[in-house]
């Protein structure tokens, strides 16, 4: 009774800001055919997505069908004014990543930032694009863990290229991340990369080392990964001297991008590019009554010659959950400078602490006596607690312009006052929300019958 009473004062205007997301269309596909998606994989599609993977996909799937469901968790936030009491409620989200369209761009916005403010050095990086052939990225189909490996010889190519012309070793870093997904979500192993264009001589000098020849590098990669195959013993070696003959290897190197030490933005849409989701919202639509999804690009595709396919809804579902990673595995790695063990010893090298971003030098050099206390290894994405709690907040107000912890009525700060999780609460919530007329946004009270 005091819980209704509570809400009966405080939601007598609608919200006028932000509005909190309901469940999205992705969301609509899953619940509705996922069943029988999960009935038909192993007999269908694991022989082309491979075997012994859908028991990840459903428990990625199962997580992802309550994000923003307000009957699986709901918080109250209240303004903070004694004389306005306004409150409202928010579902809770999955918080996983690939295929949580939503969740998914939260770690994106999380990572550029992390990325631009306390990563990179204020000097000029490339992007990198390595492509390879279609006969290849099937192995990394059936065998999730190929990627990291590749990753690696990707950064020791460099590593030796800058060597080798400086006739000296070169402390350099970048960061190379695995995508799996191409245009219309079909299988397409590729990996980007944001490379120092250089690196720190034994004397903490920069050498600038441009790397312009890009078919010479393309020949390079194409040499390595094919041994690499080999060795693993994934092809013969008469497959290896086929594709080394082939006049249009499939191999492609492409550093066209060049971004600058003071560019912070572009530096954080780069970053961004290489952590997006596999799919987007807005290029979806379902017809239920076909049992189809429209999938539209913004641009023609030339290999498609098209800009958008239909699909029947399993061979969506099917083509989408493929790009799910191994549970615990991280698609995105780190190396050389940026290596979360070497950036763990920046305060010990001069110019690291020079030319270090604004957001690595505010957090370890404004307290010297914490600084010292830095960790041999920092992790890939550390938030202190109290930036944590305001992090929704923050991305809210930068994807969507409005802040969520600002009151629409007073203009004072907005808290979170409880996070209620009970299934019997959040339905005695919901329920009487719905008979006062004022159900939250974006909820169907029908769905409580």
């Amino acid at each position: 009774m005091q819980l209704n009473t509570q809400i009966d004062q405080t939601l007598t205007e609608p919200l006028s800001s932000y509005i909190p997301r309901g469940q999205n269309v992705l969301q609509t596909v899953f619940k509705v055919h996922f069943d029988n998606f999960r009935e038909v994989y192993d007999e269908k599609y694991s022989k082309t997505y491979g075997k012994y993977r859908i028991d990840r996909i459903t428990e990625v799937v199962e997580e992802f069908i309550k994000c923003g469901d307000y009957k699986e968790g709901l918080a109250r936030i209240k303004c903070t004014s004694p004389d306005c009491g306004h409150d409202y409620f928010v579902p809770l989200s999955c918080k996983g990543f690939y295929l949580c369209p939503s969740c998914h761009q939260k770690r994106t916005l999380l990572f550029s930032e992390q990325i631009t403010q306390e990563v990179l050095l204020m000097l000029p990086h490339r992007q990198w694009v390595f492509c390879i052939p279609k006969c290849l990225r099937v192995f990394f189909k059936h065998d999730r863990m190929l990627f990291s490996d590749i990753s690696r010889l990707i950064f020791q190519m460099l590593q030796s290229y800058y060597d080798n012309v400086s006739a000296n070793f070169i402390q350099t870093g970048a960061i190379i991340a695995y995508e799996s997904a191409g245009d219309f979500l079909r299988w397409n192993a590729h990996w980007h990369g944001l490379v120092l264009e250089g690196g720190f001589d034994e004397e903490g000098g920069f050498v600038y080392l441009p790397i312009s020849d890009t078919k010479r590098m393309t020949e390079l990669f194409r040499r390595l990964v094919i041994k690499y195959f080999q060795e693993k013993k994934l092809i013969t070696e008469r497959f290896a001297r086929n594709l080394l003959s082939w006049k249009n290897s499939g191999f492609s190197v492409d550093n066209s991008i060049r971004i600058y030490g003071n560019d912070h933005k572009a530096r954080e849409a780069l970053a961004q590019y290489i952590a997006k989701p596999p799919v987007s919202l807005e290029k979806i639509k379902y017809e239920p009554f076909h049992e189809k999804v429209l999938y539209k690009t913004p641009k023609y595709n030339a290999y498609f010659k098209e800009n958008f396919k239909f699909f029947d809804v399993l061979d969506f579902i099917a083509a989408l959950t493929a790009h799910i990673p191994p549970k615990g595995k991280q698609y995105i790695r780190r190396y050389g400078l940026y290596s979360s063990r070497t950036r763990g010893i920046w305060l010990g090298m001069e110019f690291c602490i020079r030319l270090a971003p604004p957001g690595w030098k505010e957090k370890y050099l404004d307290n010297p006596a914490d600084s010292k206390q830095i960790s041999a290894e920092i992790p890939e994405c550390s938030m202190e607690k109290k930036v944590e709690k305001s992090t929704w907040a923050r991305l809210i107000k930068k994807v969507y312009g409005t802040d969520p912890l600002k009151c629409p009525r007073c203009g004072s700060e907005m808290k979170i006052l409880a996070i209620i999780m009970d299934p019997g609460e959040t339905e005695k919530i919901l329920r009487h929300l719905a008979k006062i007329g004022r159900p939250p946004p974006n909820f169907d009270p029908a769905s409580m019958n």
